[in-house]
């Protein structure tokens, strides 16, 4: 008997395959557009909460920035029919997703368990950055996005924009910068409270996980592009 779940993904699958590419193309567009519009509403909402200049620091915001931009330029290419769907564009937009993932699933396994702070009365702001951003980009892909064009090595140059950040922190830190008010952005990152040790264990794990992501989303892109085909 066809359960409720499987009867769902029929719905879907014949409302997907027989809709046409140029309403697809339309959603799409739509859908992303919708990304681009929320995404800078949460931004909107964090730099009003912690001002430009302190909130700009945090990984949240540079990662929901990336996102804003990136969508902003996609729907601008996609308006003039200019966008190329090369390597480069795979590349990036695989990179701002799995940064929006690392940032969805950091905040609600490590940061919101120890407490809201600065985001107690203000959750708005922080679910739109630390949550609705996130799950629309993924929406997006399974939704619209083309599969089957993500190549293994790029996980590795994902891997560059949490590299990047630490790299920042610490560059940042030498030089007297503060992440509103204190020396570290995040408490795993606080050597001085955590010790050296724990704030190595905390970033390989987060590395890791962040690895792990990509490929799962590698096999994954490639198990349903298969099934495209």
């Amino acid at each position: 008997m066809l359960n409720f779940n499987s009867f769902i993904v029929y719905l879907w699958y014949l409302f997907y395959n027989y809709i046409g590419d140029y309403m697809k193309d339309k959603l799409s567009l739509l859908f992303k557009i919708l990304i681009v519009i929320i995404s800078g509403i949460g931004l909107y909402l964090n730099f009003n909460l912690l001002g430009i200049g302190n909130a700009l620091p945090f990984f949240t915001i540079l990662s929901n920035l990336f996102c804003f931009i990136l969508y902003l330029v996609i729907v601008i290419l996609m308006l003039f029919n200019k966008l190329n769907k090369n390597n480069t564009y795979y590349i990036f937009k695989g990179m701002a997703t799995m940064s929006i993932i690392i940032t969805m699933f950091v905040y609600q396994f490590l940061i919101s368990p120890n407490g809201l702070n600065v985001y107690e009365n203000h959750l708005m702001a922080t679910e739109l950055v630390h949550l609705v951003v996130p799950l629309l980009i993924v929406l997006d892909y399974f939704i619209f996005g083309e599969k089957g064009n993500i190549k293994k090595t790029y996980p590795l140059y994902w891997c560059e924009a949490i590299l990047a950040y630490l790299v920042f922190v610490i560059i940042y830190s030498l030089c007297g910068g503060t992440f509103n008010g204190e020396k570290a952005p995040y408490f795993f990152l606080d050597i001085e409270k955590e010790g050296l040790l724990s704030v190595i264990m905390y970033c390989a794990a987060i590395f890791i996980f962040y690895i792990g992501c990509g490929h799962i989303a590698y096999v994954i892109d490639n198990k349903l592009g298969n099934k495209d085909n």
